[in-house]
């Protein structure tokens, strides 16, 4: 028997670019192992208003499913369907998202709604063990984005691709103590022609492209620019986050190094809050070889098999561009990358993830 689910999330055109809030809600409908009630939270005409009201009042089934995109940069779960989930007997799942920040108002979303198990992003135990300690539920780490490979497959071959390196990212906030995508892009850009490098590189949110447009972009790439996503620290407080904002409010010419120097340098007990981005994945699914900063990357995705490193302080910027000219090696690497990402990534093997989780539920 499927199980019935009440899936909340928020789809509209205020999300259409981050593809894994609107992958998600596919990947639970195509799921025969999942009978899924939509409800989503960014609909806005009469209908949808009421259909919610009737559907969190009357739901009778087995699993409620809150995704990452009904909290992420705000709540988008309104006060009175709160107390509707409370009341609710069915356990619950949250998909929590953003994990640097509001992070009070998600732990107490949490409590408000009672839930069985919380997923995070990140696959650290370390930050599970928090989650467990403060929330006294089951803890499953499933990364944020799949691979939906009917948007996102390889169909340009590499020859083909008039871009070199492309680049596509939101600037990172100061509070996560770091500047790398801004780096990262500020390095390729100001050294392109130096180089003989064809880039399409920018940070600007009007830039950004929504699924379809953004695996056309990929396919227009022989290579693509990125880091891991996430800070270098996790707080279930947001205390560092309140300081470096009230910091710069109170100093708004307040440089970045200073930032760094007051805040970060003798941080104390960092737990890295560091995860496999979503455009990873979907670059690997495009068959686009990556030049990424060295990192860990949930342990996924490993230097010179998967992607090709990168130091960053870009000392060995030369080496990483000797690799990446080499056709061969960068086929190498783009190769393994697109069979781990088929392999591990599809929404269907996450999906295998979240039955396994649910299968556990006591009953």
């Amino acid at each position: 028997m499927p199980i019935r689910t009440l899936l909340l999330f928020a789809c509209s055109d205020a999300n259409a670019t981050f593809s894994y809030q609107q992958a998600w809600p596919r990947a639970f409908a195509r799921d025969p192992r999942f009978e899924t009630t939509p409800v989503n939270l960014a609909s806005r005409d009469l209908a949808s208003r009421l259909g919610r009201g009737w559907q969190a009042n009357t739901f009778r089934g087995d699993l409620v499913v809150v995704l990452h995109s009904a909290f992420s940069n705000a709540c988008m779960v309104p006060d009175w369907m709160v107390a509707a989930l409370a009341r609710m007997p069915q356990p619950k799942v949250f998909f929590i998202g953003n994990e640097y920040k509001l992070m009070p108002e998600k732990m107490q979303f949490c409590d408000a709604i009672d839930i069985a198990v919380l997923v995070s992003q990140s696959q650290s135990p370390v930050v599970h063990e928090r989650y467990r300690s403060r929330l006294g539920c089951a803890v499953a780490g499933i990364p944020n984005t799949g691979l939906d490979t009917e948007r996102f497959r390889p169909e340009c071959e590499d020859d083909d691709r008039p871009i070199d390196l492309g680049y596509r990212a939101d600037d990172s906030p100061q509070y996560l103590g770091h500047r790398e995508r801004r780096e990262m892009a500020e390095f390729f850009q100001a050294r392109a022609a130096a180089y003989g490098l064809s880039v399409d590189i920018s940070l600007d949110p009007a830039s950004r492209f929504d699924e379809v447009a953004w695996a056309g972009f990929l396919n227009r790439c022989k290579g693509q620019l990125g880091t891991e996503a996430g800070g270098d620290y996790f707080e279930l407080d947001d205390r560092t986050r309140h300081q470096v904002n009230a910091y710069t409010t109170e100093n708004p010419q307040a440089t970045f190094e200073e930032i760094r120097a007051r805040f970060f340098d003798e941080y104390p007990n960092p737990v890295p809050m560091r995860i496999l981005s979503g455009r990873n994945v979907e670059a690997a699914g495009t068959r686009t070889a990556q030049v990424l900063f060295e990192g860990h990357y949930d342990g996924f995705f490993v230097a010179d098999q998967h992607y090709i490193p990168l130091r960053k302080d870009f000392s060995d910027a030369d080496e990483a561009l000797r690799k990446f000219r080499d056709r061969e090696f960068r086929r190498r690497v783009s190769d393994r990358a697109y069979d781990l990402v088929c392999r591990e990534f599809t929404y269907g093997r996450l999906m295998d993830r979240v039955h396994d989780v649910v299968r556990a539920l006591p009953n």
